[in-house]
């Protein structure tokens, strides 16, 4: 079994070249998942709709953060485990 892309036969909506207030009002006023839909079909218009971006987080800073949040395990004031690291070099990031 392979799968395919689903084509729809709805036009993409076009957005204007510049809104007006109304056209944005209008938005407004559309369902959530009209306006859902609506960006779904602009995004296969543009994109391929097959086709995974791929992103990691960096953690630049490890461990010993000042914050209490209590649900973060690298707040100071928790003992998580954590392992504390300095704040890394651009190079490093970049």
């Amino acid at each position: 079994m392979t799968s395919q892309s689903i084509q729809f036969t709805h036009p993409v909506p076009t957005p204007p070249q510049r809104w007006s207030v109304a056209a944005v009002e209008e938005l407004f006023k559309l369902p959530f998942a009209d306006l859902l839909f609506q960006a779904q079909q602009v995004h296969r218009a543009h994109f391929d709709p097959n086709q995974v971006q791929l992103s990691t987080l960096l953690s630049i800073k490890t461990g010993g953060c000042s914050e209490d949040c209590g649900y973060c395990p690298q707040s100071a004031f928790h003992n998580a485990g954590v392992e504390n690291r300095k704040m890394l070099e651009v190079d490093e990031v970049v």
